[in-house]
């Protein structure tokens, strides 16, 4: 397994793909997408499309960390 990057991680977190970066098709991450995607699209048909913006900060920052989660696990020799 190799290290990934967690600047790249967070660009494309922006756009949910992020997590699919940091996390592979994983259980986690596929929970993540499809939970991020439903509140969006809740925050933008009922509330105003310009907050559903908070979806893509959270998407950066799950990206981010958890690149480095699995940085910090290969560093360490153990699981993911």
């Amino acid at each position: 397994m190799s290290k990934k990057s967690p600047i790249l991680a967070a660009i494309l977190g922006f756009f949910v793909l992020g997590i699919f970066y940091s996390t592979g098709f994983s259980k986690q991450g596929i929970i993540a997408v499809v939970g991020m995607i439903v509140v969006s699209w809740l925050l933008s048909f009922f509330v105003s499309p310009e907050v559903s913006v908070i979806v893509n900060l959270v998407g950066a920052f799950l990206g981010y960390k958890w690149a480095n989660d699995h940085n910090a696990s290969i560093e360490g020799g153990g699981a993911m």
